[in-house]
């Protein structure tokens, strides 16, 4: 078991070391000049020159590439040049933030999705399992940016129930707890449009999981035995349904982090990917590289913790392996 969890960590780090390449040969890639970008547009050649050669950007990019690996085996990610601070620093004093939104949407999401999902699969093809389906189903098919504007022209403009955007109120006590309550406020639209589109798969993934668990023989003898239903759907299908998700979930925080970059933009949320969209216009390629290099590592960990969990609770897999 340990040696196939040894191969399973050098993949990830392997598939890190790809979305790193990857990442910084489409940035040089891109139409644009980043020394133009911070030299400004009323500067002379020779400063723009100045410039390129102070960043290194005159040399091929496959010698910066080589550059930046070195570097990066080091642990330094390298300086931003928007910022003018170190990659990590900068990354690190937004991620709390998205951290937060993730952590709270996934929870979000997979609580309101596994409740949806049993309660369809236990009235399955009756008229709640068929309006809870074509429910989740439309929420899978709304655009997250959709979803937050129209959010925001409700809940923000129509009815100002909710701040437009930003994490917390300008001027606030410093008080802990009005500050936690500032936080949360602002919190409720862009956790409710990331978690809309991720609520869909859980549904359907307990719901499918749970019919299929039903009609095993192991429940039919629990049933014969006359062990109340409820319990056998607690301690018998819901966790043998339920084991799918935990690859799902890994996958989707992948997937999640393309929907952080559009919800933060839409309600200026001050996570790394508002950050990432500002390091993409203004080409900061450090820090553009570096946020890849967060995420691709965030959803490889995330991947290898599955594997790790499948491995604790299913001893079919580890018979698997043993042989």
């Amino acid at each position: 078991m340990w040696a196939e969890l040894a191969k399973r960590a050098f993949t990830s780090l392997a598939v890190v070391l790809i979305v790193v390449i990857m990442s910084f040969s489409l940035i040089h890639l891109a139409p644009g000049d980043p020394a133009m970008l911070m030299a400004g547009e009323a500067a002379s050649p020779e400063y723009v020159e100045t410039v390129r050669k102070q960043y290194g950007l005159d040399k091929p990019v496959y010698e910066q590439l080589a550059i930046y690996l070195s570097t990066l085996a080091s642990g330094n990610l390298g300086y931003s040049i928007t910022y003018g601070r170190p990659v990590l620093i900068v990354i690190l004093e937004r991620l709390p933030q998205t951290i937060l939104l993730v952590g709270t949407s996934i929870l979000l999401s997979f609580a309101i999705g596994v409740i949806l999902g049993i309660l369809a699969a236990k009235k399955a093809y009756s008229y709640l399992d068929v309006f809870i389906n074509t429910v989740v189903l439309i929420m899978f098919s709304i655009p997250a940016f959709w979803l937050g504007l129209m959010l925001i022209l409700v809940f923000a403009l129509y009815i100002p129930i909710f701040p437009v955007g930003g994490m917390i109120d300008i001027g606030i006590s410093e008080d802990p707890f009005a500050i936690s309550l500032s936080v949360l406020h602002h919190l409720v639209l862009p956790t409710i449009t990331l978690s809309t589109f991720f609520l869909a798969t859980y549904t359907r993934l307990t719901r499918a999981g749970m019919i299929e668990a039903l009609g095993m023989n192991y429940v039919l003898l629990a049933r014969a035995k006359g062990i109340p239903n409820s319990r056998i759907l607690r301690h018998h299908v819901l966790k043998n349904a339920l084991l799918p998700l935990i690859t799902v979930l890994a996958i989707q925080l992948g997937l999640m982090v393309g929907g952080v970059v559009f919800t933060e933009t839409v309600f200026s949320w001050p996570g790394v990917g508002s950050l990432l969209v500002q390091a993409v216009y203004y080409r900061d390629y450090p820090l553009v590289t570096g946020i890849f290099i967060f995420t691709s590592a965030a959803v490889s960990l995330a991947n290898f913790v599955a594997d790790l969990v499948y491995f604790m609770i299913d001893p079919r897999i580890r018979i698997k392996v043993s042989v």
